[in-house]
């Protein structure tokens, strides 16, 4: 039965590299395709040291322009390239008895290997694909990957809104967990998450923030490094005034009620800035990015998880890369200078956040 994840462990023989379409073209696009499902969904492992050279290999021997690509992606921050720990003899390419393939689960949920293998490993000439004999690991061709269905789960939990009475820990599992555990830094931009930390931490307001529940699933996955950007109130007069005084006290007790399982950074920056003509706003947009893989924009940012079920359907939408980078780094340039000690270092040297 296929795993509904956002991200998969994947193992591909050198072998399967070598499966040709008659047309160049299509043979072209069918890699073109695998590698950009790849870039984002998948974590490519290796049986052995050996077997990860000889793929290399084989990819030194493809046309010039599927070597670059292939390259890329290989040496890219995007996909993770491991080898199994530890190291399986024999290796993928050698696998003929079908019930081998579930040893290979839960680290590796879909192979790809060349067609004649595939047939041998019980992948009938006219499907995409097969299941191992136990189900733990799907059994596909290079050149049919992207049909697999592990690929389409893939796409789908990734581009599905998170729909009302869903539960965000079932969220968690399918699509931000394995995103999570696959990329770094996590870059979380949301106008209003720092006032949402504040009421809670430092004014005591009885009600979830979705950001503790958050970080504390990222925090089981030790040494990532969060960053935070979000807006401070310009002369908030309201019953709970916010500043970066106190945004920075509430993001520090926020920190050390998670422990040292994550490295928090954080941008304050104004909600309203002078430019040259105008007055610029943060934006409302809202995302979540992880690394250079993928970036969820959120319909109600990070509070959409601020209790265990989700009260109204919340569209999630994907954003390219290098536009929420583009974001950030607008933001970042208006954002507060910070002390010499960051912001959590000032905020622990203050004596109250109120006074």
């Amino acid at each position: 039965m296929t795993r509904r994840r956002s991200v998969f462990g994947v193992g591909i023989t050198e072998t399967a590299l070598q499966d040709r379409s008659d047309d160049p073209a299509v043979h072209r696009a069918l890699h073109e395709d695998l590698l950009e499902d790849l870039a984002v969904h998948g974590n490519i492992v290796f049986s052995s040291e050996a077997e990860l050279a000889r793929f290399v290999t084989a990819v030194s021997t493809l046309p010039t322009p599927l070597a670059k690509a292939w390259e890329t992606v290989l040496s890219s921050r995007r996909v993770s390239v491991s080898v199994s720990d530890p190291e399986s003899d024999p290796g993928l390419g050698e696998l003929l008895d079908p019930a081998a393939v579930d040893a290979l689960a839960p680290e590796v949920e879909l192979v790809l290997v060349e067609a004649d293998q595939a047939e041998l490993l019980g992948v009938p000439r006219g499907e995409f694909s097969a299941p191992s004999p136990g189900g733990l690991v799907e059994i596909g061709r290079l050149t049919t990957a992207t049909r697999t269905a592990t690929v389409l789960a893939a796409h789908q939990v990734m581009d599905a809104p998170m729909r009302e009475g869903g539960n965000r820990e079932e969220e968690w599992q399918e699509r931000l967990g394995p995103l999570a555990a696959a990329a770094t830094p996590i870059v979380i931009y949301d106008k209003y998450v720092g006032v949402q930390v504040a009421r809670r931490y430092v004014y005591g307001r009885k009600f979830g923030d979705g950001l503790t529940w958050l970080m504390s699933r990222i925090g089981l996955h030790p040494g990532r490094k969060v960053r935070i950007i979000t807006a401070v109130p310009q002369d908030d007069k309201g019953p709970d005034p916010v500043d970066e005084r106190v945004m920075a006290a509430a993001f520090l007790a926020l920190k050390e009620a998670m422990g040292h399982q994550v490295g928090l950074d954080i941008a304050l920056v104004p909600d309203r800035v002078r430019g040259e003509r105008r007055i610029e706003r943060f934006g409302h947009d809202r995302h979540i990015r992880f690394g250079d893989r993928a970036v969820l924009a959120l319909g109600m940012g990070v509070q959409s998880f601020s209790e265990p079920k989700f009260r109204e359907t919340i569209t999630v939408a994907r954003l390219p890369v290098a536009d929420a980078k583009g974001r950030e780094e607008r933001a970042m340039k208006a954002a507060l200078r910070p002390p010499p000690e960051g912001w959590l270092g000032w905020a622990r040297s203050l004596a109250s956040p109120r006074q």
